[in-house]
C-alpha cells in the first residue's frame, strides 16, 4: 500500500471543542448511583446539589432501593457542588464540572462513619490494591471502637501496600495526634498534603503535631496555612468569575491571565484549568492549553471537555509523542478519529523508517482498536525484522482472519508459509 492511499486527514478542531464558560441554557441530566464500602447500593441517602454560579439552583432528594438519583441541570458548562448524607456514613462532598447536553451515569462510594476527630479518614481510599483497601477498612472498624493502637497500625499498613491515597496519609496523621505519635503525624500530613490533600481537616492534624511537638516556627507555618484555606478558595474563585467575564467579553488573553491567578492561589480549581486550557488554545498557547488539560485528567480521567482540549492542543503544538498519547485518551470520546489519527502516525513513523515508533505506534493503534487489521501487517513486518517469528506468525495471522480479501492478504499468507518453513519455527 503507497504512501497516498493510507494517508488520512486530521479533524483540527472537533465540533462544539470550546466549552462556554458563561451559563449556557441547555439541558443536562445526572443519573447517579451511591454505594456502600462494600459496593452494594445505599437506599435513602439524601443528596442535595447546589452550584454556586447558579444560585437559584437547588435539588434535594433521596436515593431509591437501588441507590439511584436523578437531577436535571437547565445549565450546563458550569460546576455543581453534591452533598450526600446518611446515617451511620460519612458525609460526602463532591464538586462537579457538568458539560454534557443528555444524560451521564456516575457512581460515588460512601464510608463508614468514624470518630469525628479523624477529619479526612472517613474517605474511602482511593486505591485499587486489595491489601490496602482491607487495611484501611480495618482501621476504620478499629477506630468505630476507639481502638486506636489497631487503627494507627492498619494505616500504616494501608500507606504500604499503596502510598497514593491521599485519605490513608491523612487518616493516619489524625490517628497519630491522639496516639501522641506526633513527629510521625507531621509526617504523614505533609505526605498527604505533597499528595494534593490540602483540606482543612489535614491542616488541622499538622497544626496539632507541630504544635504537641512544641515546633514554634513549623506550627506558626502550620496556622497560617490553616487560617488561609478557607479565603485561598475564595480568592481563587474571585479570579476565576473575572476570567468568565472577560471570556463573555471576547478577551481571551486577558481570561487567561485571570484562570492562571485562580489557579497559582488554588491549583484544585478545576473549574480554572478548564478555563485556562480553553483560553489558551483560542490564544494560540498551546502548549499551556496541553498542560492544563493534561492537570485537570489526572484527576478526572473522562473529562471529555478536557480529553477534547488536550487533542487539540496537542495537534496544533505539533508534539507527534505527546499527540499519541492525546490520541489515546480521545477514543473514550471520538474513537473513530482517535484510531485514524494513531493510524496516520505509526504509517508516518513507518515511511521514515523509524523501526521503534513505528512499532509503538501500531502497538498503540491496537489499544484503543484490537481488530486493526493493518496494525497487524505493519507490526508483523517489523516483528519479521527484529527476528521474532512467534510475534509476526502471530499478527499474521490475525490481519488474515480479519482482512482475508485485501491486497495485502497474499503477500501475508506467502510470509506466513515462510515463516512456518524457516528454521526453529
Amino acid at each position: 500500500m503507497s504512501t497516498s492511499q493510507r494517508t488520512m486527514a486530521w479533524l483540527l478542531f472537533l465540533i462544539g471543542m470550546f466549552p462556554a464558560l458563561a451559563f449556557a441554557q441547555d439541558t443536562g441530566r445526572l443519573v447517579g448511583k451511591i454505594v456502600g464500602p462494600d459496593g452494594k447500593a445505599l437506599q435513602g441517602v439524601t443528596v442535595t446539589a447546589t452550584s454556586q454560579q447558579v444560585p437559584k439552583f437547588r435539588a434535594t432528594m433521596t436515593t431509591d432501593r437501588r441507590g439511584t438519583f436523578t437531577i436535571d441541570f437547565d445549565v450546563v458548562n458550569v460546576t455543581y457542588h453534591y452533598r450526600f448524607e446518611k446515617a451511620g456514613y460519612q458525609t460526602l462532598e463532591i464538586d462537579q464540572t457538568w458539560q454534557k447536553l443528555g444524560s451521564e451515569h456516575f457512581e460515588w462510594k460512601m464510608a463508614v462513619a468514624t470518630t469525628p476527630d479523624v477529619g479526612s479518614a472517613g474517605s474511602a481510599p482511593a486505591s485499587t490494591s486489595e491489601p490496602a483497601i482491607l487495611a484501611f477498612n480495618a482501621a476504620v472498624i478499629a477506630l468505630r471502637t476507639k481502638d486506636l493502637a489497631t487503627a494507627e497500625t492498619k494505616f500504616k499498613e494501608a500507606v504500604g501496600q499503596d502510598p497514593k491515597p491521599t485519605q490513608a496519609w491523612a487518616a493516619l496523621a489524625a490517628v497519630q495526634v491522639q496516639t501522641g505519635h506526633n513527629q510521625e503525624a507531621a509526617e504523614a500530613a505533609e505526605k498527604a498534603m505533597a499528595l494534593g490533600d490540602k483540606g482543612e481537616a489535614v491542616l488541622m492534624t499538622r497544626w496539632q503535631a507541630y504544635r504537641n511537638l512544641k515546633n514554634d516556627a513549623k506550627a506558626a507555618e502550620a496556622l497560617k496555612d490553616l487560617e488561609s484555606v478557607g479565603r485561598r478558595a475564595e480568592e481563587a474563585k474571585k479570579f476565576h468569575n473575572e476570567g468568565v467575564a472577560l471570556v463573555k467579553a471576547g478577551d481571551n488573553a486577558g481570561a487567561f491571565a485571570k484562570f492562571q491567578e485562580a489557579i497559582n492561589i488554588d491549583p484544585s480549581l478545576q473549574a480554572s484549568q478548564l478555563g485556562l486550557a480553553t483560553a489558551a488554545l483560542k490564544i494560540g498557547k498551546n502548549a499551556e492549553a496541553a498542560t492544563a488539560a493534561e492537570a485537570i485528567l489526572k484527576v478526572d480521567p473522562r473529562n471529555a471537555a478536557a480529553i477534547r482540549l488536550r487533542y487539540n492542543a496537542c495537534l496544533t503544538l505539533g508534539d507527534n509523542d505527546r499527540l499519541v498519547e492525546a490520541l489515546v485518551g480521545l477514543a473514550v470520546v471520538e474513537p473513530a478519529i482517535a484510531k485514524n489519527g494513531l493510524l496516520k502516525l505509526a504509517f508516518e513513523s513507518y515511511d521514515a523508517n523509524d523501526k521503534a515508533k513505528t512499532k509503538a505506534r501500531f502497538l498503540k493503534v491496537l489499544e484503543v482498536d484490537p481488530n486493526q487489521p493493518l496494525a497487524h501487517y505493519y507490526l508483523a513486518l517489523v516483528y519479521v525484522n527484529e527476528g521474532d517469528t512467534a510475534e509476526a506468525k502471530s499478527h499474521l495471522e490475525k490481519f488474515i482472519a480479519l482482512s482475508p480479501n485485501s491486497a495485502e492478504a497474499a503477500t501475508a499468507r506467502e510470509m506466513l508459509k515462510q515463516l512456518v518453513k524457516a528454521p526453529g519455527a
